[in-house]
């Protein structure tokens, strides 16, 4: 008998998630018995085989090379007894500007016969957000990522199609792999992510708006520096891989006009080299719609400490992120659990629409029964959403959640645009000013979220 839980489909909002309450203050149900966890890797390269359009800037730039390579990571989970499975998720972070829901499907379809003992409802994608890297869709916009006259460049459409082939071959490695594992968290602190919207004293706001002008009031919102850990370990108790959770897109180097994963890659890299050439890392963007790494106020004197140290912007963030692995590892090694409470809950959600005609230029998926996903992982809640997150709304989930640390995850399994604040939509400016979902909507998936989060430790 299998014991998954099935995909929910919620409607409404509801009220607050309970109160915090810490495994161990009363018995644990039967449905919340610690099973053996079985974890299973893989990585493959999604890097396209020709010129391709970049997506994430509002002019066309074809790739001229490649700085480095795209990268897809799968994680596959289950908690098993000995006759038969509990619970079950593969989850696959890449290196795109967002996930869309007609990929997700066909991966979908795509790996069901190959694996035909996991519930492909409870695969998810999530993106880094790269803004150097292909889209999905032919010629957006206006056809402003319109390649049709541009020979040898290939369209987004087959780029999908080769895209959703690489990631079917990793997601059944990765279930195919699993093995008893051993899982650990840790949180850590390296400033990456800040808020990129600049306030003035008439009330307006701008995205990378300059604070040197006389009227620079304040910047509009709050950061968060936290480093949110997940690290996973073989029977020999050896580090296998780590979800690293930051509330930054990556899009420091977002101009080039090549091939690129932007910062996630410098982080792999450089992880690698302190810790072990084999390990995976896994990538996650948090609550983000409005932070980026760039600099708006002491660049020159960031410039210079970097400058000092040798390093390229994208090296001192990967130089800050592996800092903090480092940092908790002996701390994460002494409290490896290899049996776990694991749930997972594909839900899907209707959201209120504010302007369903004001689509920004890329794009999206509708938010009728937008999808998201709530997995616990013993004292862990990972939460995902298809929005470009303002941070402010993880925060809510965050502080209201009854898990010990609790993980946000945008742009995951479809891509339906950014999702702004009621302060940030009086203020105005890029990313506040054309959304499909609203104020309104976001606090109705923050309650959402939070019930899901809730039902998982009541």
């Amino acid at each position: 008998m299998r014991c998954v839980i099935g995909l929910w489909m919620i409607l409404a909002a509801v009220g607050p998630a309970a109160g915090v309450r810490a495994e161990g203050q009363k018995p644990l149900k039967e449905t919340d018995a610690r099973k053996p966890l079985y974890a299973g890797w893989a990585q493959v390269d999604i890097t396209p085989e020709r010129p391709v359009a970049l997506v994430g800037q509002l002019h066309k730039r074809i790739s001229k090379g490649v700085r480095d390579r795209l990268t897809a990571t799968a994680l596959a989970l289950e908690t098993r007894t000995a006759d038969d499975s509990c619970e079950q998720a593969v989850m696959v972070s890449c290196d795109v500007i967002y996930i869309r829901k007609a990929m997700q499907k066909r991966l979908r379809e795509v790996v069901k016969p190959q694996i035909p003992d996991f519930d492909v409802e409870k695969l998810f994608l999530n993106a880094t957000h790269t803004h150097t890297a292909p889209g999905f869709v032919d010629g957006t916009f206006k056809g402003l990522y319109d390649v049709s006259g541009d020979e040898g460049v290939m369209r987004a459409s087959e780029y999908g199609e080769f895209f959703v082939g690489r990631l079917a071959g990793a997601v059944a490695e990765a279930w195919r792999s699993r093995k008893p594992a051993g899982m650990s968290w840790g949180l850590g602190h390296a400033v990456v992510g800040m808020n990129r919207r600049a306030h003035y004293f008439d009330g307006s706001t701008a995205m990378y708006g300059q604070t040197n002008r006389d009227n620079f009031s304040n910047i509009e919102g709050y950061e968060d520096h936290a480093v949110e850990m997940l690290f996973f370990w073989g029977q020999d108790r050896k580090l296998t891989g780590v979800v690293i959770n930051v509330a930054c897109t990556a899009q420091e180097t977002e101009q080039l006009s090549e091939i690129s994963a932007d910062f996630w890659h410098d982080v792999r890299v450089e992880l690698r080299k302190r810790l072990s050439s084999d390990l995976f890392v896994f990538a996650q963007c948090g609550a983000a719609g409005d932070q980026s790494p760039h600099l708006l106020f002491r660049r020159r004197a960031e410039d210079a400490m970097r400058e000092s140290r040798g390093l390229s912007r994208r090296q001192e963030i990967a130089r800050r992120i592996a800092g903090a692995v480092e940092e908790v590892l002996p701390l994460a090694r002494t409290a490896i659990a290899e049996t776990v409470v694991f749930k997972h809950a594909a839900a899907k959600i209707n959201l209120p629409e504010h302007e369903p005609e004001a689509l920004p230029f890329y794009q999206t998926d509708s938010v009728e029964a937008a999808e998201v996903h709530v997995l616990r992982l013993g004292d862990v809640a990972l939460a995902t959403n298809p929005f470009e997150l303002y941070l402010d709304y993880g925060i809510r989930m965050k502080a209201r959640s009854p898990a010990l640390l609790t993980f946000v995850v945008q742009l995951s399994s479809q891509q339906s645009g950014y999702l702004p604040t009621g302060k940030a939509v009086k203020g105005g400016g890029y990313s506040a000013d054309k959304f499909i979902v609203g104020p309104q909507g976001g606090q109705v998936l923050v309650n959402e979220t939070l019930a899901l989060i809730a039902r998982m430790w009541d």
